[in-house]
């Protein structure tokens, strides 16, 4: 542990856990970029490996309660050095037994254990990390770092991949993040150094089971809750781009691969977009909603005309195109509680509750769109986009609902907790 506590080592906190967070799921989500070679070195079908995902998604969701129970007991920088560490672990031993499906599905399973109470810790160690006057620029460094280590985690190993295959491949991006272990010991400061210091780590107001059903009783929390699922939902998806492009247009792999590390990272310099349209231009994220789901819906249309003999370049470069607005739809989706008048006291378990309506996309879809390609070949990418259109419809009709609650409580509706308007009932307004 580095003693000292200059403005030098406050960045190189903040840069840790940016690279740690760029990095730490690059392998849960390693399909995005190499989702062909690893249907070809573990010999499975687009299903088995979308199931991949649906394995980490549903046992994160067994311990979605434990995970933040967890963070409130034990030390952010033990958890986050141990997270990163455990994911370095299970790298190097994939990189050995990727062509085993089987064992893939073991890695898969034990990635969301390893990291149960991290995503919990480090959002109290950002969000305190520059006071509560610099937690907005604490947090737009950190997605500035993440985004760009992110990339660097996908990119690394591919270009590593030319020469030494999928393994060497793994074995770099292991490396990668064993970096990040060691900067997560020597830069992090424990809980106890950092109060010396007069910073407490605080997190966000927990679940709290006496307001779960005020909460879920409150339009808002379908609105949130489903507006997500439609973000996450094209933000997730836009990743299929990559065997479309091989399997349809005819691209090669590994040409494919880079155009997804532009896609899926490249692409993030836009999302600060987002938050311009939907404060400075719409002065309304509802508003923004609607424009950018139309645009993604028109975006995601224009593939279905595209074929074999479409010129590759022009499809790949496009592919890349649908991504810059997504990016700066979803990277403004929670900015939509201003418009649904949540009351203070319910938002943690509110906001805790409606983000697990998201779950399908990553529990359910990634195989139920690798079965669709198994079953109709290519026709199956039709059917894909088609979804993608009519998540699009969805949003929009959600952000209509938030437009329409808005509305009533700008009349006099109030949330109600326990079954009584608050004495502080402003403060949901």
């Amino acid at each position: 542990m580095i003693k000292g506590d200059s403005s030098f080592l406050k960045f190189m906190r903040l840069l840790t856990l940016g690279y740690v967070g760029g990095t730490i799921y690059c392998l849960m989500y390693i399909r995005y970029v190499f989702y062909d070679q690893m249907i070809q070195l573990m010999g499975c079908t687009n299903a088995q490996l979308g199931f991949l995902t649906t394995v980490s998604s549903t046992t994160s969701l067994c311990l979605f309660l434990v995970g933040p129970y967890l963070a409130d007991k034990l030390d952010a920088k033990r958890v986050i050095t141990f997270a990163i560490g455990a994911i370095t672990v299970l790298t190097f031993a994939f990189a050995v037994v990727c062509e085993s499906y089987k064992a893939s599905l073991v890695i898969w399973f034990l990635q969301p254990i390893c990291m149960m109470p991290y995503w919990a810790c480090l959002i109290k160690y950002i969000n305190n990390l520059g006071g509560e006057d610099g937690a907005g620029n604490a947090f737009g460094t950190y997605y500035m770092i993440n985004g760009l280590s992110g990339a660097l985690g996908n990119a690394i190993p591919l270009a590593v991949s030319t020469h030494f295959g999928f393994k060497g491949a793994m074995v770099a991006l292991g490396l990668m993040t064993a970096v990040a272990t060691v900067m997560a010991a020597l830069f992090l400061k424990n809980e106890k150094e950092l109060a010396k210091d007069g910073i407490y780590l605080k997190g966000d107001e927990p679940i709290r089971i006496k307001y779960m059903l005020d909460a879920i009783k409150w339009p808002g929390f379908w609105i949130l809750g489903l507006g997500y699922l439609f973000t996450y939902t094209l933000y997730s998806n836009v990743s299929y781009f990559n065997p479309y492009l091989i399997n349809v247009i005819g691209i090669d792999p590994d040409a494919s691969s880079v155009y997804s590390v532009i896609r899926s990272y490249g692409a993030m310099v836009v999302a600060p977009l987002g938050g311009y349209m939907a404060d400075k231009v719409f002065k309304s994220t509802s508003t923004w909603w609607i424009v950018a789901f139309a645009i993604s819906a028109v975006m995601f249309a224009i593939p279905l005309m595209f074929n074999e003999n479409s010129n590759p370049t022009l499809v790949s470069i496009y592919s890349v195109l649908p991504s810059l607005v997504v990016f700066a739809l979803y990277s403004v989706t929670y900015s939509i509680l201003r418009e649904l008048h949540v009351n203070p006291i319910v938002a943690g378990t509110l906001i805790g509750l409606s983000g697990k309506l998201s779950m399908p996309v990553d529990g359910v879809y990634p195989a139920m769109f690798g079965s669709w390609i198994d079953k109709y070949g290519n026709q199956g990418f039709t059917y894909i986009f088609l979804f993608l259109i009519a998540s699009c419809v969805g949003g929009i009709l959600v952000a209509l609902w938030a437009k329409r609650l808005d509305k009533q409580c700008k009349n006099g509706r109030v949330m109600k907790v326990g079954g009584k308007i608050p004495a502080n009932a402003q403060a949901a307004e």
